[in-house]
């Protein structure tokens, strides 16, 4: 109603926003109203029938289908969801290039490896760089448009790259600022409309030379030909087709253009080169490897301790960090200039490059090239010599190989995958709906205070993956909308924590399904122990299923645990009995995907899998047969929600969602963790996984022997695809993430 908007509006214009600024009740309601418009912005791109050729007419009904058949209305609607799904995934394609353009025009400069060892003089610039400057100047007349905000609010959710990034490409006073919340909570009307100035737009379109609305920009994009280096222009999509068109042609969902899932086009500026994004990820390598030879720019995954996040103090620690600057450098830099050339017959792709990687670290030439200094002869007798190199230079190596695969862009991730994954975490919100609440102010003070016992948990638990549930995840992401002061507030409570080793917290954008489901099981336990307190307040089949295993894990033959009373306590609270599954606060599993690794991988996988499944099914009978004893009845484990119109099946709350379609968005499936990505490079497999903090564990390990300075002899390299099998381990080189992977 009218009175409804008037009180919503009055609500909002009250909230005291500000900057810099730990999560409090204000920041969260003004990010839920930002979740709220972007949510919007997907329905309004989505529902646009005829955006890009792609028209609903293509749905039907087929000659054939009989109009009233469940068949035929069952495909009818399948179609129409996988249309819209195609139109948004092109608009965030184009978005997260908007995005790229605005930041490279905002950048200071680029951040040099001879400024990183000047301790003292470009100390702003490295060492203190997190400690943060001056504010960014917002106002209403500055921000750029939602699309571009949705891609800031993505990056900014991956802690640990965007520090680097905006290291790399000296935006500190971005990394300092973070989500301008007043001026947002400004632009954004009661009906979630994201409505600015004349004034924002024209200062837009002057500083970046884009047009305002996403919609309005040419349906080509211009790019440079890796092979001529000249200009040539290449469609969005190639999926289109006309409104009446009656022809035989069927271009299908995944398409050959810059913002399809098979990017593939020939250069139009005469040389014929076939353009992919696996090319543009090679080229990508090279421009980096030509910007550290003739202006000494650093790499990505260069900066950061890979153990704690954080910039290396000391010298030594600095070359250990900084090795793939050497090995790109000098190791594979000549061989590597050489890849791509005009007229060539095969294409080259990233895993030509992990050969070159391979080939370096196993040449006493080019090792003598990269270290300084010829390997000694190794001894057989007492394991000493060889081509020695530590643990963090590996990991270091492997993560920079990473940040190429399947990402052409300038980040330190693909940001089109990372949105779509951050978009089931908007819809769940949307659903649940806190923002119309009356009691919303009440809600955000208790998630508030979840959050800090989640974080709690996680700093006293730093080897373990840590699964927030969605009111603490709300909270969580806020936090890192204020990036300076989560950075303050992640390393001052690591090191007050029993590792007593300030650290960085990661907030992982890739956790393997099974791995997420295992490790929110071990939070809601030791939050239940520690509280005493129900950690999931949802009645559904799985959080019911948990629960129950928690109390057979922990039952007592003195009486009942206090577990179970707890448990009991909840149970018979008013809140319980009128829950509602489908919108409840139980796993946020936004972040939860597929692995899909090598064959070995997946065979442990499935076994795993069907033994943790196993134990939930004996949980969930149990369960029931308490709650029967009790006149309760529990949910069924068959869950339905809805995608563009379309009714998809959930198997369970944790698994990834199943309407991301694969093969139409750009530069892979966001869904899907590649375990064996990097194939591992020769001489960089082993003990890789230095945790980057994930949804859990605040940077440390998730392997107690995963890191430390010490010398770590390469011997021979894993066969290629191979991985390593285990539960959530993000496979391969770098993994893309896993249990604590933190994105690749």
């Amino acid at each position: 109603t009218e009175q409804d908007v008037a009180n919503l509006t009055s609500a909002f214009s009250s909230l005291r926003l500000g900057t810099q600024r730990d999560p409090d009740v204000d920041s969260c309601l003004a990010h839920l109203k930002l979740l709220f418009a972007i949510e919007t912005l997907k329905e309004d791109v989505g529902y646009s029938d005829g955006l890009w050729d792609l028209w609903d007419s293509r749905a039907g009904p087929r000659d054939g289908d009989e109009g009233s058949s469940k068949g035929g209305e069952d495909r009818v609607k399948e179609v129409l969801s996988s249309l819209r799904e195609k139109r948004w995934a092109v608009f965030l394609a184009r978005a997260a290039d908007r995005y790229q353009t605005w930041w490279e025009t905002l950048s200071g400069g680029r951040l040099r490896e001879a400024e990183m060892k000047d301790f003292e003089t470009c100390s702003d610039k490295y060492l203190s760089f997190p400690d943060g400057g001056q504010d960014f100047p917002w106002t209403v007349d500055n921000l750029p448009p939602l699309d571009v905000l949705m891609m800031f609010h993505a990056h900014m959710l991956n802690p640990r790259a965007f520090l680097e990034d905006t290291m790399r490409w000296n935006l500190r006073d971005f990394w300092t600022t973070g989500m301008p919340w007043a001026q947002v909570n400004q632009v954004i009307d009661s009906k979630f409309n994201y409505e600015t100035s004349d004034v924002a737009k024209s200062n837009w379109e002057k500083s970046t030379g884009r047009l305002w609305n996403n919609l309005e920009e040419p349906l080509e994009k211009e790019i440079e030909c890796p092979a001529c280096k000249q200009p040539t222009l290449v469609p969005w999509s190639t999926c289109g087709l006309p409104e009446m068109y009656k022809g035989q042609e069927r271009p299908g969902l995944v398409g050959k253009g810059y913002g399809d899932g098979d990017f593939s086009q020939l250069c139009t500026a005469g040389c014929n080169t076939l353009i992919t994004h696996r090319l543009l990820c090679v080229a990508k390598i090279i421009n980096d490897a030509e910007l550290y030879l003739n202006e000494g720019i650093t790499l990505p995954s260069t900066i950061l301790d890979p153990k704690v996040g954080m910039p290396v103090v000391t010298e030594a620690k600095l070359k250990d960090v900084t090795f793939p600057n050497r090995l790109i450098g000098q190791g594979i830099s000549e061989q590597l200039l050489r890849l791509i050339s005009p007229g060539q017959a095969k294409t080259p792709t990233m895993k030509d490059v992990r050969d070159l990687v391979s080939a370096a670290l196993t040449d006493d030439g080019a090792f003598e090239r990269i270290q300084g200094a010829r390997p000694a002869p190794y001894d057989k007798r007492d394991g000493t010599g060889g081509r020695l190199i530590t643990r963090t230079e590996r990991f270091q190596s492997s993560k920079m190989m990473s940040r190429y695969w399947e990402n052409a862009s300038i980040f330190a991730l693909n940001l089109v995958g990372a949105t779509m994954r951050q978009g089931v975490f908007i819809g769940k919100m949307f659903n649940i709906d806190w923002l119309h609440s009356p009691s919303a102010r009440g809600t955000m003070d208790r998630l508030l205070q979840k959050y800090q016992r989640f974080m709690l948990i996680m700093t006293e638990y730093p080897m373990s993956l840590t699964v927030p549930t969605l009111d603490v995840d709300l909270a969580w992401h806020t936090h890192q909308l204020a990036p300076r002061a989560y950075y303050k507030f992640s390393t001052y409570n690591t090191a007050m924590s029993t590792s007593k080793e300030a650290k960085f917290i990661d907030h992982n954008d890739k956790i393997d399904q099974d791995q997420l489901s295992n490790s929110f099981e071990l939070t809601s336990k030791t939050y239940l122990d520690k509280f005493n307190e129900v950690y999931s307040e949802c009645t559904c089949w799985y959080c019911e299923a948990v629960r129950a295993k928690i109390t057979i894990d922990s039952s007592s033959v003195f009486g009942k645990s206090k577990p179970q009373k707890a448990i009991d306590s909840f149970e018979k609270a008013t809140a319980s009995q009128v829950c509602t599954p489908s919108n409840s606060v139980h796993i946020s599993a936004h972040n939860s995907v597929r692995t899909d690794g090598s064959a070995t991988h997946n065979v442990a996988h499935r076994q795993l899998r069907a033994a943790w499944r196993m134990r939930l099914d004996d949980a969930y009978e149990r369960a029931k047969k308490r709650a029967a004893k009790r006149g309760r009845t529990l949910p069924p484990k068959e869950e339905f929600y809805n995608n563009w119109g379309k009714t998809h099946h959930r198997d369970s709350p944790y698994n990834y969602p199943a309407y991301l379609i694969g093969g139409v968005y750009p530069a892979g499936n966001p869904g899907v963790l590649h375990g064996s990505w990097a194939d591992c490079a020769q001489g960089l497999c082993g003990s890789n996984n230095i945790a980057a903090g994930g949804c859990g564990g605040p940077g440390g390990c998730t392997n107690m022997a995963g890191y430390w300075s010490g010398a770590s002899r390469q011997l021979g390299g894993c066969a290629h695809g191979a991985g390593i099998v285990g539960m959530g381990s993000g496979g391969g080189c770098g993994g893309g993430g896993g249990c604590g992977g933190g994105g690749g």
